[in-house]
């Protein structure tokens, strides 16, 4: 039991003492908490910075009491609440009452704390859930928080090493709140205090941070990003960043650079000089100085225009100057910069290279009159081209792109130069202030190019002279001076007959007898046009005319440049229906006397004939082939274009290859390395029931044996030859030859078989002597 006692009396004690610390804590707390108004309490405290310094700050949160007084807030912060007296609220409800948000509502922590990240901007009613809690107006708002670097009233993004520069950070946020200045240097590694001075970045506050002074002295040259963040322990819950600034540290010696060091006459340069703000400069060029020009209030530049050099010059807060010059006259110059206030004097300087002007023409050199000139090149310089044919201008402001590019169409006889055949020169003139019609004798031009004029041309051709019921062939030909080319059709029968594109006179209002077709003509004067031809046209032999106006681009019978309407109003009393009662050869003479058969005319007609007919396929007769060459099978169709069908069979399939018409033509090669000798059938197909065949030899080619060539046979064996009738020996020469003279007689067939069967003998009774030996 004692035991137990004890146990009882050490829980007393503890109880007893936890009391008295819980007075005693709850009378330090109430005694050392700040006094709470009736509206938004900023309770601040003092923090030392681990580099130095202390900092009155702000806690984590932002104390409002529930009294009925309206209180601000930054979305973001923290909110802690109490009654109108300062004890606790309890939960604490906020419902929106400002357009947008009515109805909206958050709640706090049991003990009256909330966060209010994510809120919607607004007002808000606050109750409390404890006694002593008044209906309370909460304005929740957005804070912006802005930051410049400024060298005096100069907001700066670069300067030189050494440089004072001021911060400048406006935002809606307590003067108390806790704050960072993140300063990264070029490495990326974030400053925390400033290593010239040793001012504090890391965590200050604003006063601290408001036009506070950077000295830059031995910072590190390169680019540095600047931005204000808050700290949330001591900016009443808030975290949030301000817009990053970037800030390039450059060398603080005096320099100057000319943003294009090649320039051509009378092209503005910019010149960049940097230094250390607020020293006396002045630039001079030297050698050519009267041909620089600095054209006044441009940059930097004085407000009056300068020649050779400019004085009276002072680098700005952010430690550069940008000066323009141009020059005048071709060469090469040098433009100085001195610093005034160094002894010796620094000075730095740029050369600068200035050529000609120059235009370069990449147009044709033959342009046919009636079609456009097409003028275009290159300049090495300028915004606008002028144009001149001869001395005259005939075309102002022509632009200049990006790439130095320019082009335009001048129309041919209009344009003043370009009616008659001959040469002309084009001239061009960069950013020129002239106007149309201007003569420019006087006047030196940056590029000129000849061009010959030639009277227009016409050109046509059919890709096939025969054409089925169903096919289709080609026009095509050149029109030089032309735009578009006119096509007219008329079938065998005339007007009156059912020609090859009966939807195709429909469209027009024309007779179906009559095709009416334009060909666009290309830039190269080329034009061409595909012709479909019904299956239910008429056979026969069809009139093809292609026309083109001339220089003046109207027919000179109708005074047109449209046929259809020209021929419809002077020939046909606006109805051309009419020319169905028209033949060939009356349609031909009313085309002639439209176009050239007017006196003077420089109109162009050219006409074609084209049969259509049955479609046909013939293959040509075939010589024999050995084995091994190629079979070559040939024919002609007036299928042009039309794929046709080859086969060939006999002994071995040799199977089957397409071959196209062309110019009436077709070709299809086999090889004959696998066939069998024989007879084989070639068979040509259209694919339509249109088919020819012929045969064909494979044979084994004839192998000529070479002639030997004649060979001496040899003699017998002396030994066996029967000794010559004694005779009277004749003397010889001491190098005579010893071998048998050419005159002895020569055996023969019957003769070299007794010889041999002789031989024979002799061996076998040689050996038989031999075996008993």
């Amino acid at each position: 039991m004692k035991d137990v006692k004890k146990g009882i009396l050490k829980v007393e004690v503890v109880t007893h003492r936890m009391v008295v610390t819980a007075l005693v804590m709850a009378f330090a707390f109430a005694t050392l908490m700040p006094p709470v108004s009736a509206k938004t309490v900023e309770a601040t405290q003092i923090i030392t910075s681990k580099y130095g310094p202390q900092f009155i700050v702000n806690y984590d949160n932002i104390t409002i009491r529930l009294d009925g007084e309206k209180s601000s807030v930054i979305v973001g912060q923290e909110i802690q609440f109490y009654n109108a007296t300062g004890n606790a609220s309890g939960k604490v409800t906020l419902t929106g009452i400002s357009t947008g948000i009515t109805g909206e509502i958050r709640y706090s922590d049991p003990y009256g704390r909330i966060e209010t990240s994510g809120m919607k901007t607004g007002d808000y009613n606050a109750t409390g859930e404890a006694t002593g809690c008044n209906l309370t107006t909460i304005s929740v708002g957005e804070t912006a928080m802005e930051l410049k670097l400024k060298k005096g009233v100069t907001t700066v993004s670069s300067i030189p090493q050494g440089t004072r520069i001021t911060v400048k950070f406006t935002s809606s946020l307590d003067p108390s709140d806790g704050v960072t200045l993140k300063v990264t240097d070029p490495s990326r590694i974030i400053l925390k205090v400033n290593p010239a001075d040793g001012t504090v970045f890391d965590k200050v506050n604003v006063t601290h941070l408001t036009d506070m002074e950077i000295n830059t002295a031995g910072w590190e040259l390169g680019k540095y990003a600047f931005l204000v963040s808050t700290e949330d322990e001591y900016a009443r819950g808030l975290r949030k960043d301000s817009n990053e600034v970037e800030l390039e540290i450059v060398s603080p010696e005096l320099k100057i650079k000319a943003e294009k060091t090649e320039v051509v006459v009378s092209e503005k340069v910019k010149l960049t000089v940097t230094g250390v703000p607020d020293r006396n400069i002045s630039i001079s060029v030297e050698r050519g100085a009267e041909y620089a020009r600095f054209p006044g209030g441009v940059n930097d530049n004085p407000r009056d225009d300068k020649i050779g050099n400019l004085s009276d010059l002072r680098i700005d807060a952010d430690g550069k100057n940008e000066y323009v010059v141009y020059f005048n006259r071709i060469g090469s110059y040098t433009v100085k910069v001195k610093d005034l206030d160094t002894t010796p004097q620094t000075e730095d300087s740029v050369d600068i290279s200035v050529s000609k002007k120059k235009v370069t023409f990449t147009m044709p050199e033959i342009c046919a009159i009636g079609a456009d000139l097409v003028v275009n090149g290159t300049a090495n310089t300028g915004k606008t081209v002028d144009i001149a044919i001869g001395n005259r201008i005939v075309k102002v402001d022509v632009a200049i792109d990006k790439k130095g590019k320019f082009e335009v169409k001048l129309p041919t006889p209009a344009t003043y130069g370009t009616g008659t055949e001959g040469a002309i020169t084009i001239k061009a003139l960069i950013d020129g202030d002239f106007s149309s019609g201007q003569d420019v004798s006087s006047s030196t031009d940056d590029g000129s190019v000849m061009v010959l004029m030639i009277t227009g041309d016409l050109t046509a051709e059919s890709s096939a002279t025969i054409v089925p019921p169903g096919d289709s062939f080609t026009l095509s030909g050149t029109a030089l001076g032309s735009k578009v080319v006119d096509i007219i059709i008329v079938a065998a029968k005339g007007g009156g007959g059912r020609g090859m594109n009966t939807a195709n006179s429909d469209a027009n209002g024309l007779p179906r007898g009559i095709v009416y077709e334009a060909a666009s003509v290309s830039s190269d004067f080329t034009w061409s046009a595909v012709i479909d031809v019904d299956r239910g046209a008429d056979t026969g032999t069809y009139l093809v005319f292609v026309l083109s106006p001339g220089k003046n681009k109207i027919y000179d019978g109708i005074r047109t440049g449209e046929l259809l309407d020209g021929l419809k109003t002077k020939y046909f009393g606006g109805d051309l229906l009419r020319l169905a009662g028209k033949t060939q050869e009356q349609i031909n003479a009313t085309l002639w006397d439209a176009t050239i058969g007017t006196a003077g005319s420089d109109d162009f007609l050219k006409k074609l004939t084209i049969k259509v007919g049955t479609a046909e396929v013939t293959l040509y007769s075939l010589a024999d082939v050995d084995i091994g060459s190629d079979l070559v099978i040939t024919g002609t169709s007036n299928r042009e274009g039309h794929s046709i069908i080859v086969k060939v069979k006999g002994p071995v399939n040799l199977g089957t290859k397409f071959a196209t018409v062309e110019n009436g033509k077709f070709k299809a090669t086999f090889s004959t390395s696998e066939a069998l000798t024989g007879e084989y059938t070639v068979e040509a197909d259209d694919g339509e029931g249109h088919t020819d065949t012929t045969t064909v030899n494979i044979t084994t080619p004839v192998r000529t044996e070479p002639t030997p060539a004649p060979t001496t046979t040899p003699l017998a064996t002396p030994l066996l030859t029967p000794p010559a009738p004694a005779s009277t020996p004749t003397a010889q020469p001491e190098n005579a030859s010893t071998s048998t003279p050419s005159r002895l007689p020569v055996p023969g067939f019957e003769a070299l078989l007794v010889i041999t069967a002789l031989v024979t003998v002799y061996m076998l009774v040689w050996r038989t002597g031999k075996r008993r030996d």
